[in-house]
């Protein structure tokens, strides 16, 4: 399989022989960029594998190809719009200011309704799921709870080589009703 140019270049950087050998290939790369300021992204992302190497002399090279990358990258420079007087006659409709966000037109109920959620989970994994085809003994519910919070903080591995991992936690921590023990007893302060 023939290696191109490039891979080369990346192949100096990373088992060159001299620190003099490796900036030459990172200026290389960096001249890459100016004629193909396309292939940026592609370039930085394999740049990224030489700076987390383990050899401190590569990390070096990759830093220095940055470098010249960034050097070598053209300006930016946007073009701005023309601002419109407000004082204008020509009204501002719609097509023209698209692109911005307008209190007046924002609707918090199309947002509810059709809107992406935000959130990172729905909490159903914090949630306790009872049989709910009929009543579950409270025993049996508890035993179940004990069971799944043993397996989910990994207690049940040492359960597996003869840890005792019964006394963590007792049946009281479990109950979650409004009528147990622990939750009647406590007053509110203040």
């Amino acid at each position: 399989m023939a290696v191109s140019r490039l891979d080369r270049l990346f192949i100096l950087l990373d088992t060159g022989t001299t620190p003099v050998t490796r900036k030459a290939a990172a200026q290389q790369l960096g001249e890459v960029v100016k004629l193909h300021p396309h292939e940026l992204n592609n370039l930085l992302s394999k740049v990224l594998i030489y700076l987390r190497s383990t050899n401190w002399d590569t990390r070096i090279a990759a830093g220095q190809a940055v470098e010249a990358i960034v050097k070598n990258v053209p300006e930016w420079k946007p073009t701005p719009r023309p601002k419109q007087d407000s004082d204008s006659e020509i009204p501002m409709d719609d097509s023209c200011a698209s692109d911005r966000l307008h209190f007046d037109r924002f609707d918090i109920s199309r947002l509810l309704k059709h809107g992406a959620s935000l959130l990172g989970s729905a909490g159903a994994e914090f949630e306790v799921q009872d049989d709910k085809s009929g009543e579950v003994d409270p025993k049996e519910r508890i035993a179940r709870q004990r069971k799944l919070l043993q397996k989910k903080l990994g207690l049940d591995m040492g359960a597996a080589i003869g840890m005792n991992t019964e006394d963590l936690f007792n049946d009281e921590d479990l109950d979650y009703t409004p009528t147990s023990t622990s939750l009647v007893n406590k007053q509110p302060v203040g």
